[in-house]
């Protein structure tokens, strides 16, 4: 490194305060503080978890059996989370594996924040801020695949400003121009080896498409804009070389999509906001949270605006005093893609939203740091901040536990081996989060004793492990989406049916098609009993003779019913989650 990389790496450092023992200080509290939440509970409060966990057991069904029902897509995206919920299942519980692979990934996404923010040289206060943005909507609504991709995005990112692996920067050494300049001072360019680097791009890629294929789309789309913007900076060959390294994925994605579309799960684009509504305060932070009821979360983005805020009201531009251009440029372009995609599309909900969350961890990561007179205020007070947000989600997923998940260790306990097992959430919405916590709860009979649920992820082609041959269902349609809508003649196809609602819900449905099971608490098990002997034809699900359940306060749309958008409730449904 010349001398002036050397006086621009200690102005930098200089500028920031933080050295290496402070930045490994600040990582560690950030991901103890991360996982508190995730050890003050037993049951996670995460929509898509119990069905997640229960795709472990179904891939070793599928795995072990041959005439099993279920095939694993080895090679189909969204499948990187799958390792990590099996290693989460091989060292503790099927009802703590769930929990405990979303607290690895919620630490890897942590961990990656402030990978990047050393590797870039960006502020330690910034990273710590920007790590509580891992309680975002895709956290709470158990969207694993699409967590997991972060990390890797992050290291792309990594990949494309820096070309680490060559010892080589996009810019001049201490420079920075353009949408991709280099934070962090580095020699000159050397002589290109564009296509010994290129592996490390097709091993980018291939990980990306295996963690979810939004994230690989999200970084074919940097690839262009950084493609563009250093054309003439850079040898032919080099961007040759890239293009090719990760058109192998690229097709895969393509491939597997025109799949996908073409399936019963595939909708057309739908816009429910416009521009304008996807600006206002609560609806942002809304999307770039949207876990929590109460103020907390619009004081959390409060708090980040605030520091971008002051990053610019202390410094007259982002070049000139230690910004970051190449992270800023990442996080506008997640930026456009919140405000500007369609709310769901072929199937997947919060198809704009989800991008708010990363987008905001890079613009913090990418301002340049306030300049103010004790520079060591902002990494205490914005450990603080994290810290408080940790204690305020532990206590809320507590209560979460405490008072709306009552009886579901009892319910669950009483299920013998492979059950057929009917779930319906005929409770209001949660008091305490935004998402619906309880959608899937019955999935934990699979994941703990096997047999089938009235829905499963193996229904979803964007699942690890789906079923051989589409399923054929008797029952209702979409009682996971619409559980008010149960005929009696439903429980005949079920041995037992596990039931959220309030006492006057459990009140109207025992009688002679229920038994119950358990008897306390907001769930409860019930047994299908037998029907007569020699019975009459049963009657076709909406047919006279066949009437719903009573109308019951908690059973309708309007009370709670279910809080899941129209269509497929999961995120990780098609295509991605």
């Amino acid at each position: 490194m010349d001398a002036e990389g050397r006086s621009t790496g200690r102005a930098r450092e200089g500028g920031h305060g933080d050295n290496a023992p402070v930045r490994l200080a600040f990582a560690a509290a950030a991901l103890a503080l991360v996982a508190i939440p995730f050890l003050a509970v037993r049951y996670g409060p995460l929509t898509d978890l119990p069905q997640q966990t229960a795709q472990v057991r179904l891939f070793l069904e599928a795995a072990g059996d041959p005439a099993s029902p279920y095939v694993v897509q080895w090679l189909a995206p969204n499948t990187l989370a799958l390792p990590v919920l099996g290693l989460a299942w091989a060292v503790s519980t099927p009802i703590a594996a769930g929990r405990l692979a979303m607290l690895l990934l919620a630490l890897a996404w942590v961990a990656a924040v402030h990978w990047l923010a050393w590797r870039r040289r960006r502020p330690a206060a910034a990273a710590v801020l920007a790590s509580t943005l891992v309680f975002c909507q895709s956290l709470y609504w158990g969207f694993y695949s699409f967590v997991i991709g972060f990390p890797v995005f992050a290291g792309w990112l990594l990949l494309t400003l820096e070309d680490a692996r060559a010892g080589a920067c996009e810019e001049s050494a201490g420079g920075s121009g353009g949408p991709a300049g280099c934070a962090a001072p580095c020699r000159r360019p050397e002589p290109a080896l564009p296509w010994r680097r290129a592996r490390w791009f097709l091993a980018g890629a291939a990980l990306l498409y295996l963690a979810h294929a939004l994230w690989l789309a999200a970084a074919l789309a940097w690839l262009a804009l950084h493609s563009l913007f250093f054309w003439r900076r850079r040898p032919v060959g080099a961007h040759l070389a890239r293009w090719l390294a990760v058109a192998p994925a690229a097709a895969a994605a393509a491939w597997w999509f025109g799949g996908v579309a073409g399936s019963e799960f595939a909708t057309p684009a739908q816009w429910a906001d416009p521009v304008w509504v996807r600006l206002r305060p609560d609806h942002l932070a809304e999307a770039a949270f949207g876990g929590l009821r109460g103020p907390v979360e619009p004081v959390l983005l409060a708090l980040l605006l605030g520091y971008l805020a002051l990053s610019a009201l202390t410094n007259r531009s982002l070049r000139g005093r230690g910004g970051d251009i190449g992270l800023a440029s990442a996080g506008g372009m997640l930026v456009a893609a919140a405000l500007v995609l369609p709310d769901k599309y072929t199937g997947t909900i919060f198809f704009a939203d989800r991008w708010l969350p990363p987008a905001l961890v890079l613009l913090l990561l990418a301002a340049p740091p306030p300049r103010l007179r004790y520079r060591w205020v902002l990494p205490l007070a914005a450990a603080a901040v994290l810290a408080g947000q940790a204690a305020v989600t532990a206590a809320f997923w507590r209560r979460v536990e405490a008072e709306e998940l009552t009886g579901l260790n009892e319910a669950l306990a009483a299920l013998p081996a492979a059950p057929r097992t009917l779930g319906l959430q005929l409770g209001p919405p949660s008091r305490w989060l935004r998402s619906a916590p309880f959608g899937h709860v019955v999935a934990y009979s699979q994941a703990l004793r096997g047999g089938e649920l009235n829905f499963s992820f193996a229904e979803m082609p964007s699942s690890p492990v789906v079923y051989k041959r589409p399923r054929e269902v008797p029952w209702t349609d979409a009682l996971e989406l619409a559980p008010w809508r149960v005929r009696r003649s439903d429980f005949a196809h079920f041995d037992f049916v596990l039931i959220r609602g309030r006492d006057a819900v459990h009140a109207e449905v025992a009688g002679d098609v229920l038994e119950p099971v358990t008897a306390e608490g907001q769930w409860r098990l019930y047994r299908v009993l037998p029907p007569p002997v020699s019975p009459a034809p049963p009657a076709a699900p909406g047919a006279p003779g066949d009437p719903p359940l009573p109308t019951v306060p908690g059973a309708g749309p309007a009370s709670g019913g279910t809080a899941t958008p129209a269509g497929p409730p999961s995120a990780a449904s098609p295509p991605p989650s």
